[in-house]
């Protein structure tokens, strides 16, 4: 590569990951481009549950209003009868699980995204990748046409079958399960006794059954003796495997979609090969039991976008970049053996493991402080990057809660409304506010604030520094009064690197798009069913990883592309081959990004559903290849809320041309 790269990031992918991070470094002044597959946003129901961590990271730059004025929220989650966890009791500013059609998020991310200047190019499939010390070159193509692209860096933002990741020969290893759960939105003649969300499990199977109304109900199957099949999927088929688990026949008729798919386990060797990155499932794919997914994702391009920014804009510490997979591997390992256990434990033909598995879920959600612990794991408010041990203060790598503190002559004011603009936030709790002064030096990259009457989730401390994406970066007691400056302006030094403005511009938005209709290539969209009014079933444990929660949920992919396999079983790789997903002569239409498989579509074309043969052996499979041991408190698993199919509001419509 021999001259300069024509962009600062190129993101691959227009999903809820690749929109957050898109965000995130046009926010820090980094210019960005977005490629994406698709033509128009996906008019299919896909994921559709963010937990209370994810909306705080989103409200850090502004994004959650508009969700969660969109969506609904679920204050309870029913794992057993006579068991409950209570959202609402959470210490969060998000105490619920907030239904929201990813159509939504992708729409409300998008609208930021190019308000902030970011351009998105559609219709834009990668096919090529080449990368050297100065940049990453890729191949595009789109309507016929054939050019490149270059950037400083390229984010793999790409989803399952990730071209970003295949060509950059990072491994993707784990397996695919042997079950092909059923799927539908559907009426049933004879619904469930109550009206509220169902899940059962027993008898090599789980259930779940959420209604959205009007008699219409979301019904998720998956039974550990039923393998992937290339039949679509019959009504007939629906009544026997619901009879099955409600011990009646629901008589379910009028089906808006019926689909059956795949679900895989998967994780990433690395998250970083030179200047390509990966994020969201291109990263890391796990059973959709956990209903994590689209959470990992968000939270993983918060994570990385001002890592990212500092890097390209020079004053990055030493291994800031690096930190990012150091970070968030971790975390998608745990979620992947969590939701893995909690996969045959559901699915487990064993009568005795089920009853024990009920009692156990009873007298452990028996004490308020469990049922407490267990909403704030599933919620991702237990997950940091702290170290083990230390007091009730607030340490480096733990969560800020979102503070509402008292400024000097000013109105109080919520700490995450202060990091709005992306900047570091250097919080001055002494009655001098030495530190606040030295921190305007640093104006472009930190927002210096003087507090009054500091609360008591403070006390202890004299300075604060959190990072943009909400965690502590330092803390300093309040002890020592001598030297302190010294260490504040240390710790600014190390973190934002030298004094100084860094500019923070952006260029115009612009979506480019082919010059052809959208209805080329539109999926037929499916009647758009209600939110649902509860949520679903967590399984308590104690293991390896210390006390967590296990989920289950809807059967989702990670980002709303239903975890199919339209080109066959991909066993694990041999140590340093990439899984390529891509091989099968057929490619059976994978559709890329975020965008469904063929055979996830409206009823009308499921007479031409394709699949794989799935080749997981009986019992329970051995832990994924190279992922690393979990750290911290149990793992952020837990209940996925109801997925209705919505018709999106179609892509942005900006400048139209060709690329």
């Amino acid at each position: 590569m021999t001259t300069a790269p024509d962009h600062s990031v190129i993101v691959v992918g227009a999903g809820p990951t690749g929109l957050a991070l898109a965000c995130e470094l046009a926010a820090a002044g980094v210019s960005c481009t977005v490629l994406e597959r698709r033509l128009t946003t996906s008019a299919q129901s896909r994921a559709m549950g963010l937990y209370a961590r994810t909306l705080e990271v989103l409200d850090l730059r502004g994004h959650a209003d508009a969700l969660t004025a969109y969506g609904r929220p679920v204050g309870r989650l029913r794992p057993a009868r006579g068991a409950v966890v209570d959202f609402t009791e959470l210490d969060t500013r998000f105490p619920a699980l907030h239904v929201v059609p990813q159509s939504r998020t992708e729409e409300v991310l998008q609208d930021h995204a190019l308000a902030l200047g970011v351009t998105l190019v559609r219709d834009a499939e990668v096919f090529g990748l080449e990368q050297d010390d100065s940049g990453v070159t890729l191949q595009v193509r789109a309507g016929g046409e054939e050019w490149e692209e270059t950037a400083d860096y390229v984010v793999g933002c790409d989803g399952a079958h990730s071209a970003v990741r295949e060509l950059s020969g990072i491994a993707f290893r784990g397996r695919t399960y042997d079950i092909a759960p059923v799927l539908a939105d559907v009426r049933l003649r004879k619904p469930p006794p109550v009206d509220d969300v169902v899940v059962l499990a027993g008898k090599g199977a789980v259930m779940v059954t959420v209604p959205y109304g009007d008699g219409l109900y979301r019904v998720a199957v998956a039974r550990r003796d039923r393998p992937w099949t290339r039949e679509p999927v019959t009504l007939e088929e629906l009544g026997e495997l619901m009879s099955l688990s409600l011990g009646f026949d629901p008589e379910p008729y009028e089906p808006a979609w019926l689909a059956r798919f795949k679900i895989h386990q998967r994780l990433a060797d690395h998250y970083r090969t030179g200047r390509v990155l990966l994020a969201g499932d291109a990263a890391h794919l796990h059973s959709p039991l956990g209903g994590q997914g689209l959470n990992l994702g968000i939270q993983d391009a918060v994570n990385l976008g001002w890592k990212l920014a500092a890097r390209i804009q020079g004053w990055a510490p030493p291994g800031l970049l690096d930190s990012y997979e150091a970070e968030r591997r971790p975390q998608a390992a745990r979620i992947l053996r969590a939701t893995d256990r909690a996969t045959w434990i559901a699915t487990s033909p064993s009568p005795a493991l089920t009853a024990l598995r009920r009692t156990a879920l009873a007298r452990f959600l028996g004490s308020r402080r469990v049922r407490r612990v267990a909403g704030e794991a599933i919620s991702g408010l237990r997950s940091d990057y702290a170290r083990r041990g230390g007091g009730r203060a607030l340490r480096a790598g733990q969560r800020v809660p979102d503070l509402t503190v008292r400024r000097p002559g000013a109105t109080p004011v919520r700490l995450y409304e202060l990091m709005r603009d992306g900047r570091f936030l250097l919080l001055d709790l002494t009655p001098a506010g030495r530190a606040a002064a030295l921190g305007e030096a640093w104006g472009s990259r930190v927002c210096p604030v003087r507090v009054e009457e500091p609360p008591a989730r403070l006390a202890g401390l004299s300075t604060l520094l959190v990072r943009p994406d909400g965690y502590v970066a330092w803390a300093d007691g309040e002890g020592g009064a001598e030297g302190h400056q010294d260490r504040v302006r240390r710790t600014l030094l190390h973190w934002c690197g030298a004094e100084g403005p860094t500019a923070r511009g952006a260029a115009p938005a612009a979506v480019r798009v082919p010059e052809r209709t959208a209805t080329e290539d539109a999926v037929e969209p499916a009647p758009g069913p209600r939110a649902a009014s509860d949520a679903l079933i967590a399984t308590p444990y104690v293991g390896e990883a210390g006390e967590g929660v296990w989920g289950e949920g809807p059967l989702e992919d990670s980002e709303g592309a239903w975890q199919t396999d339209p080109v066959g079983t991909v066993d694990a790789p041999e140590t340093g081959v990439p899984v390529d997903a891509a091989q099968d002569a057929a490619d059976d239409g994978y559709t890329g990004g975020d965008e469904l498989a063929e055979d996830v579509r409206p009823l009308r074309a499921v007479d031409a559903v394709h699949g794989a043969t799935g080749g997981t052996p009986d019992g329970a499979p051995e832990p994924v290849d190279g992922a690393p041991e979990p750290t911290g408190a149990g793992a952020q698993a837990g209940a996925a809320a109801g997925e209705g199919a919505r018709t999106s509001a179609g892509a942005e419509q900006g400048e139209t041309r060709r690329p």
